[in-house]
């Protein structure tokens, strides 16, 4: 096996119920990758020495084992066939799971952590860790998601971080025996128009416009699939062109798939669909686990 193929999926735990579920969908990430994971607590404690003076009997170090156990168990009786390194980090989580990003395959967070102690998987750090981990991030969301559907959705627009997440999404696709649905935003807003008024008076496209706005979004598809069908000829694809707000088509479209994969930026016209509003909205309220993938570095 080499050195890249070794990496392991990466899960944060806090022991809140939402890191739980990330956590069992980082299990059944590895049991299928053939991955040992690596799970993690990582947490600053303030004043260690006279907050465990102020109470009698608790220890930090405990208090971190205990959750690390209790996450050890939970894997085992899920995935028996799973290896498992507990890793804890008395330091700030935000650079601590940076860290352990570089050696990773994948980074594991809940949507949000609600520990009184503190958490992993705020929702500010998990926006940090999906737009600056060198892996790609994957946020589990604390609703249930229901059973798995054997697809994936990518988000393609053409961007360089789009297509690193199309290439990545293939990947996931052969390893899970999914069917890939690649898809296309159109977006409809009066860009070149400013004001209430003017977005009043604005009837978007004509019929003509949208057509051909259509017709070169499916061309695009194609051209930005063509790479990932060649190198993945067992992987069924389907190419999806929609019309509306990128994130709230996103989220619809995403809703019977099991991830859906995003860029962690992108660029205009088409491109614009994975601006960081939009990749914020995705992660805020995709009801379905959502990967953010960031463009390889020059």
């Amino acid at each position: 096996m080499s050195e890249g193929s070794a990496r392991p999926v990466v899960a944060a735990v806090d022991g809140t119920e939402q890191s739980l579920r990330a956590l069992d969908w980082a299990a059944d990430e590895a049991g299928i990758r053939d991955r040992r994971l690596r799970v993690v607590y990582a947490f600053e404690w303030p004043m260690r020495r006279v907050a465990a003076m102020g109470a009698p009997g608790f220890d930090p170090d405990e208090f971190a084992r205990r959750i690390l156990e209790d996450a050890r168990q939970r894997v085992e009786a899920r995935t028996p066939e799973v290896a498992i390194d507990p890793v804890y980090v008395d330091g700030d989580p935000v650079p601590v799971l940076l860290t352990q990003a570089k050696e990773a395959e994948v980074l594991v967070l809940g949507s949000r952590g609600l520990g009184t102690l503190g958490s992993a998987v705020l929702g500010s750090t998990g926006m940090q860790l999906a737009t600056a981990a060198a892996c790609p991030v994957v946020v589990v969301p604390s609703r249930t998601t229901g059973p798995r559907s054997g697809r994936v959705a990518v988000a393609v627009d053409g961007s360089p971080a789009s297509l690193a997440a199309l290439d990545w999404a293939f990947t996931v696709a052969e390893d899970h025996d999914a069917t890939l649905s690649a898809i296309m935003v159109c977006d409809d807003p009066p860009s070149l128009f400013t004001g209430p008024l003017a977005k009043a008076a604005y009837r978007g496209p004509s019929e003509t416009e949208r057509a051909a706005a259509q017709e070169i979004a499916h061309q695009l598809l194609a051209d930005a699939t063509a790479p990932g069908r060649e190198l993945h000829p067992q992987v069924r694809v389907t190419e999806v062109v929609a019309a509306g707000h990128a994130a709230q088509e996103l989220i619809g479209e995403a809703e019977e798939a099991d991830l859906l994969v995003v860029g962690s930026r992108g660029h205009g016209g088409f491109a614009g669909m994975l601006l960081g509003s939009v990749s914020h909205a995705v992660l805020t309220h995709s009801t379905r686990p959502v990967a953010v993938v960031r463009a390889p570095r020059d």
